[in-house]
């Protein structure tokens, strides 16, 4: 299966963030900090023309806080970007975030040439510039992937509900502008996607951790490809979560395997079974096991956190 999934609504976003940017003074990127790489938007490099961009990686509580300091590492050595994390114990906030931006714009600056204004003899004038540059506003631009958290991260910032969240990907559906202090205001973005999802493990782990919409996914098969990913990254947390001695190897046996322990299997004489559920348990010649239920139970639990602190990425050498 080739996972793809770009709404009409995706593309008029992408089209609209880009119109908006050349105002923007700061980007800030909201990642997924168990797979920063396969949350960050292709896109959104070339669309910054430039512009700094601070990373948050958030639900680092979900992730394993040694490979995230090595992502915060990664992302803090490019001179026109800076990273940090929000987490359920730690939320990032309003002063947390326009510190941070502050921070950024210096850094940015540092390497840029410093070009002298010509001083006037006017008194009044020279007041009225200095009143004009501390009076200047600034503008940040939240964007990020659907179901990422950027909604959680926004009502986070202004410490009260202006956007929607949920469990469901594509909450938010249009541009919100809001003001932070006299000098600095918040645009929020809808949570988008790119158009062709060319690292297909990477979009994977995206339906993993539910920013495809289930309905644009074959649930099973994503079940599959998050077993595999489990039993060989972490075969000690797998075990102790499904009180499990051993692992079958792969992911198609283990999800068998876990679907009899936990009784996710059907009647051989069952009534009026779901046709669609038939041929998915005959596509892996295993009729009795009901695909569905235990493909729910382990992608559930994945994205609960239930197995632990875990990172499916580590940031490149």
């Amino acid at each position: 299966m080739t996972i793809s999934w770009y709404p009409g609504h995706m593309h008029k976003a992408n089209k609209e963030m880009a119109a908006i940017i050349k105002d923007i003074d700061v980007v800030v990127e909201v990642l997924d900090a168990r797979m920063p790489q396969a949350s960050s938007n292709p896109m959104l490099s070339a669309m910054r023309q430039g512009k700094p961009c601070l990373r948050i990686l958030n639900k680092a509580d979900l992730a394993d806080p040694h490979i995230t300091k090595r992502w915060l590492a990664h992302f803090s050595n490019d001179p026109l970007s800076f990273a940090a994390t929000s987490s359920k114990e730690k939320r990032i906030n309003s002063a947390d975030v326009i510190f941070l931006c502050q921070k950024l714009m210096r850094k940015a600056n540092a390497g840029k040439p410093v070009v002298q204004a010509v001083p006037s003899s006017n008194p009044d004038l020279e007041a009225l510039k200095e009143w004009k540059r501390q009076q200047k506003k600034h503008q940040i631009m939240i964007v990020g992937i659907p179901n990422v958290g950027k909604s959680s991260i926004m009502n986070q910032i202004l410490g009260k509900h202006v956007a929607k969240t949920g469990n469901e990907p594509a909450i938010t559906k249009g541009q919100q502008r809001v003001r932070l202090n006299d000098h600095w205001y918040l645009v929020d973005t809808p949570g988008v996607l790119w158009p062709k999802l060319e690292d297909q493990a990477a979009a994977y782990r995206l339906a993993m951790s539910g920013a495809i919409r289930n309905t644009a996914i074959e649930f099973v098969e994503v079940a599959i490809f998050a077993a595999q990913t489990l039993v060989t990254l972490f075969p000690e947390r797998v075990k102790k979560r499904y009180q499990m001695e051993e692992l079958p190897e792969g992911g198609e046996a283990f999800l068998e395997a876990l679907a009899r322990a936990k009784g996710c299997v059907r009647k051989a004489s069952r009534v009026g079974a779901s046709p669609a559920r038939d041929d998915d348990a005959e596509k892996h010649h295993l009729p009795d096991i009901d695909w569905q239920k235990v493909s729910e139970m382990l992608i559930n639990d994945y994205r609960a956190g239930r197995f632990g602190p875990m990172s499916l990425e580590i940031p490149p050498v």
